[in-house]
């Protein structure tokens, strides 16, 4: 195509026909820029297109990352919650009489209030997308500010679980093994209680923390940071439900 270009433009100079010529190379520029034009456009619909169909694959990942995390937010709150009931059911036997309370249920609320809440948290295709720069392929504003938002709310939780894990594994548990028979408390609830078998020493009278000031102040602390982390992942919650709606309607456009 080239060449036959040039032969024309030959024979035109040959011919002395200077105008003519002028013309045509004016007109085969205006051709070629042309030519550009719809290249340059046609390369900017492929690299659309490319672009539409990672964002999509994205949206669709993160929805199931969303949806798993859904689920585990809704587990820990409930987990969070029943703990903060049994605390408060502590603070409520606590008194100097404590001999017509109820020694498996004192045992059954320690062996509860043992338990530290955490979030079984999924991000491995958040993190992908935010260290890659991928997640900017997302047209919403919204959704792209709410993705940016997670690592930050999951932090605070991760915060609230560290507090409450230290404050049991320095205080609680110590203090339990200085006052009662973990043992007895196990020999009724543990799933192995039945390796753990019967304490063969004299028999321990757990009821006696509940006149502890000091067992009072340490269950009121529990409760008190428990509700710390609830807080926090009733925000988590709030804002996973928002980006699972965004990314369910952004995923059914491409439909």
């Amino acid at each position: 195509m080239i060449k036959f270009f040039r032969k024309i433009r030959q024979q035109l100079l040959s011919e002395g026909k200077t105008g003519k010529y002028l013309k045509y190379a004016v007109g085969e520029i205006v051709l070629v820029m042309i030519g550009i034009l719809l290249a340059l456009q046609v390369n900017n619909w492929n690299t659309k297109q490319t672009e539409s169909r990672a964002s999509k694959n994205l949206m669709d990942r993160l929805l199931i990352e969303s949806y798993n995390n859904r689920m585990a937010i809704d587990k820990n709150i409930a987990e969070i919650k029943s703990l903060m009931t049994d605390a408060e059911h502590f603070l409520q036997l606590m008194g100097e009489d404590f001999a017509d309370k109820n020694q498996q249920t004192v045992d059954s609320l320690i062996y509860s209030i043992l338990t530290s809440p955490n979030l079984s948290h999924k991000s491995s295709t958040l993190n992908e997308a935010l260290s890659s720069g991928e997640v900017s392929l997302i047209a919403s504003d919204s959704l792209r500010d709410y993705l940016y938002q997670i690592p930050s709310i999951y932090a605070n939780i991760q915060q609230t679980e560290d507090i409450e894990n230290n404050d049991g594994s320095n205080n609680f548990v110590p203090y339990l093994y200085d006052n009662i028979s973990l043992r007895q408390v196990d020999y009724r609830f543990a799933p192995i209680k039945d390796r753990i078998g019967k304490s063969k020493l004299v028999p321990q009278d757990n009821r006696i923390i509940l006149k502890d000031r000091k067992f009072e102040s340490m269950v009121d602390n529990k409760l008190f940071l428990l509700n710390n982390m609830l807080i926090k992942n009733q925000e988590y919650e709030t804002l996973n439900n928002k980006v699972i709606q965004l990314l369910e309607k952004e995923t059914q456009e491409y439909e």
